[in-house]
């Protein structure tokens, strides 16, 4: 699956080391890879939708907040009323933007 996640490379500003940035990184792709099924993108939002099952909900909820510490310049959310998670990221375009989303 081409990769739809939030994060495409460590964020322009990301203020973890080079390897915790990577790791998390690739954390984000093997989900993506696992879970993921779209994306809607505005300026200011970014909602990913993925499976939802105990697995996918866990794993959504240890990326989330890792990031919402290291990448607090944008709102994170996860939305599990619906069938599938939403993944929401809001913030202006230029936070959207300087998460490197792919």
């Amino acid at each position: 699956m081409t990769h739809v996640g939030p994060l495409n490379g460590p964020p322009i500003a990301c203020p973890l080391a080079p390897a915790a940035g990577k790791a998390q990184v690739e954390k984000w792709r093997a989900f993506d890879e696992d879970y993921a099924l779209e994306t809607e993108r505005t300026d200011a939002r970014l909602t990913i939708h993925y499976a939802k099952v105990d697995d996918s909900t866990r794993r959504l909820r240890e990326l989330v907040a890792a990031d919402s510490t290291c990448c607090a310049f944008v709102d994170w959310s996860i939305d599990e009323t619906h069938a599938h998670l939403r993944l929401i990221v809001t913030g202006t375009p230029e936070q959207i933007a300087a998460l490197n989303v792919g």
